[in-house]
């Protein structure tokens, strides 16, 4: 397995290609702020941190709610399986996903209520079946066969629904709506990297009052999700 050194967390990490496995049995570490460096959410696999991975797969479950903010679909390698979700803007990109499309995405690694899952930079639908017998073989000869999953040690996702059919894996409208409030000041963030953002223009951003907003600012400034580049500042990792 190539090492993987995170000696400059501000600049964006190496997409990692891996069996989806692979990253299921790795130990999620949230992110942290070290001395003036902030260092982003990830999963150590032995001597490696993966904050991005690159994952070629086939679309085996897919769920959008009624309103079209949340969007989400499972992603099997033949090795395991790993949720994708979206949430508002990011659900855009998102409208020709079906169940049974081959695809590639890129994402990064996040952990919600013990559960593993990847929110998405990149998702292309992949029409050359070669594509994914040359990413399976390149996997081969990265790490060898997949790794076995270790379902005791981290619980697998299995969608469950309720009389009216509708998964029940999605989040209490209290933890749907915070989770929403993060992932809008990131995905603003990235958006405008390279001049960031003042909280004011983070707040109008979620349509919520400084206080909220600097509630949560500073919950993604401890996890090492995004970082103050001067006073008051902010920018996306």
């Amino acid at each position: 397995m190539n090492n993987f050194q995170q000696n400059k967390p501000m600049q964006r990490q190496v997409a990692f290609k891996i069996w989806i496995s692979n990253l299921n049995n790795g130990n999620f570490v949230k992110g942290s702020k070290n001395g003036e460096n902030f260092i982003p959410s990830c999963v150590e696999l032995k001597d490696s941190q993966v904050s991005r991975v690159n994952i070629v797969a086939t679309i085996v479950d897919v769920f959008k709610s009624e309103d079209g903010n949340y969007f989400s679909f499972t992603l099997d390698d033949g090795s395991g399986t790993i949720r994708i979700k979206a949430f508002n803007e990011d659900t855009n990109n998102l409208i020709d996903i079906e169940k049974g499309d081959s695809v590639l995405v890129v994402g990064r690694v996040r952990e919600y209520q013990e559960e593993l899952y990847l929110s998405p930079e990149i998702t292309k639908k992949i029409t050359d079946p070669n594509i994914e017998l040359i990413r399976k073989a390149e996997l081969l000869s990265m790490y060898g066969k997949p790794e076995k999953e270790q379902l005791l040690s981290r619980t697998q996702f299995v969608p469950a629904q309720n009389q009216n059919g509708i998964p029940q894996d999605v989040p209490k409208e209290q933890d749907s709506s915070h989770e929403e409030l993060r992932q809008k000041i990131i995905s603003y963030l990235m958006a405008n990297d390279d001049s960031g953002a003042e909280l004011s223009s983070l707040s109008k951003t979620i349509d919520k009052d400084d206080t909220i907003t600097e509630a949560v600012v500073k919950e993604l400034l401890t996890e090492g999700e995004i970082y103050e580049n001067k006073p008051g500042h902010y920018k996306a990792i």
